[in-house]
């Protein structure tokens, strides 16, 4: 086994390991919050959570996760930093289309212009169906998660059924979100079951050297 001393490092493996579910909870509260905005006209209370998501996230994973990794088999992997570097592009490309989501949901609220808000309300649909399913398929392969492509499918299936019976894009967002959100929460709770922390005599968390 490697011995952990660099807290960089830990806290950098981490940040990559998608077994704890937060990257699902981060997507599934996102989306929420987007279809939830859109309904009341509070686009900023989605704006901000953007903004503050991946800070949130970070944080979560190193109070949760760090203290978890002696769990972990991190055995050397000739492929380790290829594939990391293949996680922050898809991750970073990720970004990049939930901001997208998040100006087209601006767009589609109150506070646009009617001409803008209805054209796009009227394709919004298959506008954010196309782009959720992408956005999934896309993360699953970059973290290799077999469950955003379930996510994918869910997104899909829910785009066809929204489109032919004309559900509301905000409706669509939060069935959504509220579905991803739930598993990722399971997701979570049994990482959390499945490796406690590790702690001293004075039982304080701390990471076990090997």
């Amino acid at each position: 086994m490697i011995q952990f001393d660099d807290m960089r490092e830990m806290e950098r493996r981490a940040s990559i390991h998608c077994g704890d579910g937060f990257l699902d909870i981060g997507l599934g509260v996102g989306l929420f919050l987007l279809g939830f905005a859109m309904i009341f006209g509070f686009a900023p209370l989605a704006v901000i959570y953007l903004a503050a998501a991946f800070s949130i996230v970070k944080a979560a994973k190193r109070s949760v996760t760090v203290p978890r990794m002696h769990h972990l088999d991190f055995m050397p992997d000739p492929d380790a930093e290829s594939r990391s570097g293949r996680i922050r592009g898809v991750m970073r490309a990720s970004i990049v289309v939930s901001i997208a989501l998040g100006v087209c949901a601006l767009l589609m609220s109150r506070i646009a212009p009617a001409r803008i808000s209805a054209a796009l309300r009227s394709d919004g649909i298959v506008l954010f169906g196309m782009m959720l399913t992408g956005l999934f398929i896309l993360i699953g392969w970059g973290t290799a998660v077999k469950r955003m492509r379930v996510y994918a499918a869910i997104a899909g299936s829910l785009f066809v059924f929204g489109y032919w019976f004309d559900l509301d894009v905000s409706w669509y967002l939060m069935i959504i979100g509220a579905v991803i959100g739930i598993w990722g929460a399971v997701v979570l709770a049994r990482f959390m079951r499945d490796y406690p922390k590790f702690h001293n005599r004075n039982g304080k968390a701390y990471q076990r050297t090997w």
